[in-house]
Parts: C-alpha cells; sequence; structure tokens
C-alpha cells in the first residue's frame, strides 16, 4: 500500500538531550572558504570570558513563576534546583556520563547545588544542608539578601500547594507531597515524606524543584509573578530585558557563587550574557542559525525537526558539529483501558493494532533512517545500560509485536470478537503523523478518527483526564523510576493502566531510590520486558533529534535537553564564547 510521509514532532513537549565528544588542540588551524589562507585559533579547552551566547526560543517564555501555570518551571539559567548534574563527571571531564539524558533518575550522578550536600537519616526524613554564600540577585525587594533554609523551606510548601504548579499536580494530588517541611537552622531543612514515596521525592525535591525568591512574590501581593521584572533568582543570569515575542536578554549575575569545578579559579558563568530572540517559524530560525546569528541549533530549542535540513546544513557549511541522539520523550497513542465497553481492554486488540503497523517501514522511509525501533520503556544510552534489553534479547512475543503482519492482526480482531474492525476517536493537537497510522489501521477494519485539538484544549483535556478512548501523549524518559505512564494514578498514565505486577516492580523501586540502587536496576530491567509484552501504546518507532553548533560555541558537548539536570540551561554557566574566531569567520555580533 503506498504511504505518503509527512514529519510530525511536538517539540513544544518535548525535552531532548545529545552529545559529541569533541577533541581540541592547543590550537586549532583551519582554512578560510575562498582566501586559500590558514587561520590559527585559540585552544578550544582554554576557558574565555566575554562574548554573548545567542540563542533562539519558538515562543515566548511560559511563565515567569512555577506557581503561575501548570508547567514545569525549567529556567535554570536564572533559578536553581537544591541538587544538580556533576558537571565534573561529563564530557568535559572524567566522561562517565555524557548528559545527554541527564543523570537517569540515578542519585549518585547528581551534586550539591543550592544544597551543599543532604541526607536521609531514616525512612522519612531528609536533612538538606544549605550552601552558605548564594545570594539572591542584587535588584529590589531582596537587594542581593543571602538565600537561607527559610527560603528553601517557603518554595518547598509552595511547590507542593500552588494549584497551578507542576508538582501540585503530578504529586500532591496524589498524596505523594512532603508532610512538612522546616527550617532546623539558618542552612539547615528538614523534610518529612511518607516512607513509600520517599525515593521518588529524593528525586523531585533535589532535582525538580527550582528556587525563587519569597521577597518578589511578598512585593507581589502574595500573588504569582507575571511580569519579567518581578523575577529574582540565584542564577548565573539575571533576565534584563524581555519584548513580547521578540526577545529575552539576561545579563551576567556578577555575584554567582559557583566556580568551575574543572578550573576552580574561574567564576562562573563564562559569557557575558545570553541573547534569546523568539522566531515561532522553523524556515526563519534555521535561516537565523545559518547566518551565524544563533550560536547552536537543537530540536529542544528549535524546530530541527526536519533531517532533510540537517544533512543540507551539515553539507553547505562544513566547519559545523553535530550530534544525533535518541529523543527523551516517546509519543504514542495510548488507549484507555479503563472502560470494559472500548475494545481495548483485549489485549488481542492491541497486538492485532501493533502487528498492523510496517513500524520498520516508518524507521526507513517516513524518518529517513534517523529513529529508533524500539524508543520505550528505555532508551539505549550509555546512561541505561544496565536497565536496557535489545530487541533482538526480549522475549520472542515483543520481538513479533516489532514486526509487520496484517494477516495475523486480522486473524487476532477475529478471535478478539472483531472481525468486521471498530471505531474509535484518539485526541491529539496535530493530525499529520497520525495519518499515517490512520491508514495503517485501515487494513484491519479499524477506522481511527482523529480529533486535532488547539494545544489549550489539548492541554486541559490532559490535565482533566477528560478523553474518552485513547490520547496522543508522551512518556518522559529520563527517569524510569517513575514509571509515570504505567504506575496507578497520575496524569502521565493516560490508558489508566492498573497492573499488579507493574505496581510491585514500582513498589520496589519507589522503596529503594536512593537507598539500594542495585534492587532499583534490577526491577526496571526485569519489569521493562513486562511492559513491552502488555502493548499498552502502539508500539510506534521515535525520532531521533538533532543538535548543531557553530565551533565558536565552546567547552558544548551536545547535551541541549532532556530534563533531570541535563538540559542546555542547567549548564550555561559552563560554555564559553570564542570571540576572537567568531569576529575571524566573520560572525562578529
Amino acid at each position: 500500500m503506498s504511504k505518503k510521509f509527512l514529519y510530525f514532532l511536538l517539540t513544544g513537549l518535548m525535552m531532548v538531550s545529545l552529545m559529541v565528544a569533541s577533541c581540541g588542540k592547543e590550537e586549532t588551524e583551519t582554512e578560510k572558504p575562498g582566501e586559500g589562507e590558514t587561520t590559527v585559533y585559540a585552544d578550544r579547552l582554554e576557558p574565555k570570558y566575554g562574548g554573548i551566547h545567542n540563542r533562539v526560543r519558538t515562543s515566548d517564555w511560559n511563565t515567569w513563576d512555577y506557581a503561575a501555570k501548570s508547567d514545569m518551571f525549567c529556567a535554570s539559567m536564572v533559578c536553581e534546583e537544591l541538587l544538580g548534574g556533576d558537571w565534573k563527571k561529563g564530557p568535559a571531564g572524567t566522561q562517565e556520563n555524557d548528559w545527554t539524558l541527564g543523570y537517569g533518575g540515578f542519585i549518585d550522578e547528581l551534586t550539591g547545588r543550592l544544597a551543599e550536600s543532604w541526607e536521609m537519616p531514616d525512612e522519612d526524613t531528609f536533612i538538606y544542608h544549605i550552601r552558605q554564600g548564594i545570594h539572591w540577585w542584587d535588584k529590589a525587594p531582596a537587594n542581593g539578601r543571602e538565600l537561607t533554609a527559610d527560603d528553601i523551606v517557603w518554595n518547598l510548601d509552595r511547590h507542593f500547594s500552588s494549584p497551578l504548579s507542576y508538582n501540585y499536580n503530578a504529586y500532591a494530588t496524589l498524596g505523594k507531597a512532603p508532610i512538612s517541611t522546616r527550617a532546623i537552622d539558618r542552612y539547615t531543612v528538614e523534610v518529612k515524606v511518607k516512607p513509600e514515596h520517599q525515593g521518588i521525592m529524593a528525586n523531585v525535591i533535589g532535582d525538580h524543584t527550582w528556587f525563587l525568591c519569597p521577597d518578589a512574590v511578598e512585593a507581589n501581593g502574595g500573588e504569582p509573578l507575571t511580569e519579567w521584572n518581578q523575577l529574582i533568582g540565584t542564577g548565573p543570569y539575571i533576565v534584563n530585558d524581555y519584548a513580547v515575542s521578540s526577545y529575552i536578554d539576561y545579563k551576567r549575575n556578577e555575584n554567582y557563587w559557583q566556580f568551575d569545578p574543572l578550573h576552580p579559579e574561574n567564576r562562573l558563568p563564562y559569557a557575558d550574557g545570553l541573547h534569546e530572540v523568539i522566531i515561532p517559524d522553523a524556515s526563519t530560525q534555521t535561516a537565523a542559525f545559518r547566518t551565524g546569528q544563533v550560536d547552536m541549533a537543537a530540536s529542544i530549542h528549535m524546530t530541527l525537526s526536519d533531517w532533510e535540513t540537517v544533512d543540507e546544513l551539515k553539507t553547505s557549511i562544513p566547519e559545523l558539529l553535530h550530534k544525533e541522539h535518541p529523543s527523551s520523550s516517546y509519543f504514542s497513542v495510548w488507549p484507555r483501558l479503563d472502560n470494559p465497553d472500548l475494545p481495548f481492554s483485549d489485549i488481542r486488540i492491541r497486538y492485532a493494532m501493533n502487528l498492523a503497523i510496517n513500524q520498520q517501514e516508518l524507521v526507513d522511509d517516513y524518518y529517513g533512517g534517523h529513529a529508533v525501533l524500539m524508543a520505550w520503556p528505555y532508551i539505549d544510552s550509555p546512561i541505561f545500560a544496565s536497565i536496557y534489553t535489545p530487541l533482538e534479547e526480549q522475549p520472542q512475543i515483543v520481538q513479533d509485536l516489532y514486526g509487520y503482519d496484517v494477516e495475523r492482526a486480522r486473524d487476532l480482531m477475529e478471535e478478539a470478537g472483531y472481525p468486521d474492525g471498530f471505531k474509535f476517536t484518539v485526541d491529539c493537537p496535530d493530525a499529520d503523523f497520525l495519518s499515517i497510522i490512520k491508514e495503517y489501521l485501515k487494513d484491519i477494519n479499524i477506522d481511527m478518527e482523529i480529533n486535532a485539538l488547539e494545544f489549550t484544549v489539548y492541554m486541559s483535556m490532559w490535565m482533566g483526564g477528560t478523553y474518552e478512548e485513547a490520547f496522543w501523549g508522551s512518556d518522559y524518559l529520563v527517569k524510569p523510576q517513575n514509571m509515570m505512564c504505567m504506575a496507578a494514578g497520575g496524569i502521565y498514565n493516560y490508558s489508566r493502566v492498573n497492573d499488579p505486577q507493574i505496581q510491585t516492580a514500582y513498589d520496589i523501586v519507589t522503596a529503594n531510590t536512593a537507598k539500594d540502587e542495585t534492587k532499583v536496576i534490577q526491577a526496571l530491567k526485569d519489569i521493562g520486558p513486562y511492559q513491552l509484552e502488555l502493548a499498552v501504546p502502539l508500539l510506534l518507532p521515535s525520532a531521533t533529534q538533532h543538535v548543531l553548533w557553530w565551533p565558536w560555541f565552546q567547552n558544548f558537548y551536545g547535551a541541549a535537553g532532556g530534563g533531570g539536570n541535563a538540559n542546555n540551561d542547567e549548564y550555561l554557566q559552563y560554555f564559553w564564547i570564542d570571540t576572537d574566531m567568531k569576529d575571524k569567520m566573520g560572525f562578529s555580533d
């Protein structure tokens, strides 16, 4: 059957991380095109101060306050977390982790940030020792005062009690939030949690909780911040100016607390500032990068999802550095299993749907080979090597599910009592890619009606769980310990899975996270094939993601997204700009 392949990717929800091991020499020589002259540049591994890091945003910043919108407050260049990925373990240091997919939910990959250290003295307590000498930005009303334990307590309470905050919706509504928080003294915080949720809270409190200045909120009458100039953080860059739908400017925080762990004499950050230009149009984004107005292009920051465009850029500009990496988000059709009147509770129907889709054809033709065939529930990446099982080592039934057998699919439909098929609706924000899946399913008499929604309506339907039959949603794969699409409860359990074997594994993982990683790894390793055998989502391939960057953007190794303390924002303080190289290449600011 002939199928027209269209390209679709939800870059607004994806968080993707990519890596390169770019080697440096004491000096770099390049030949300037058309001149036949050799230009010598400084050692790319030598730290350099100055310059502006130019970036692209596809839209305005969603929120200036984590309590103002039910969205994750990913603003690590301005507001920081208690813990963070250990830069010394990355490609600039020991190369234990490339940071392309974060710390993988493994606590020993983290190091102290706002918290200098932390401990778990018993099964329901965290003690965080707050780093002394960290100051809020020097602007009213904080005026550069020191961060204290009381500030941490205020933020933690607010994160888990504000109805529009991510942590409230993802954890508090499920009874997983901290029981109490208190400042023991000026630099020590105690957090009490339910023992059964201590492991997951170790991840959430340490890694996915950003801190902003209580003084700023108090000055706003206690209401969430809605303007850029109200925000006060502790991060390496300070929001300096903002023009709606145009740009966001940041200046260097001259009083930033951190020194480079690999060059301990160097106070961070290296760049004088950041400039984010807001460009929704993909072709305009590409043009800005092509002409050197943007230092780095990554799918997480711009619409760099067309591999043909990537190949063209690499060919036309051979100086560019590039890395390709699996996506950290897995998008698929998730049918509801909690309604017995729907056919999806019969596993034979789910098997039939998967067998009717030619996944390898999608990889080869639709994605041009730039995709991963088996991309869920774990990613084939070094950080997950201990829990990932290759397809050829999976049970035979799982291997069969990645095959293409329409006749077997039709037999299964008949065995399940649906020889003439059925009709169902999938709610989604875009119809393009799903139109391809619709054509595959027609071969076994399944009519998938695509209900493409305006994005805010789609998000509201997701948060409220009001979709009735199936939903196009993403599993965020950088923290498999959360098992968020398969464990009972939560807005990410799109299919409303309630499986005792899954729950047992989840309980083991939760009970041992941050305590006994051996048990966590074994439980995840064991449950992975079983999750695939259940065939809950359509087991679709996942596009790889790309990062391209100019050679003057240095100490950068391709980790441009992916969350879990490996997002590009997390590490902006470490990157430096070779302004001399940029100028000699003809791209001065």
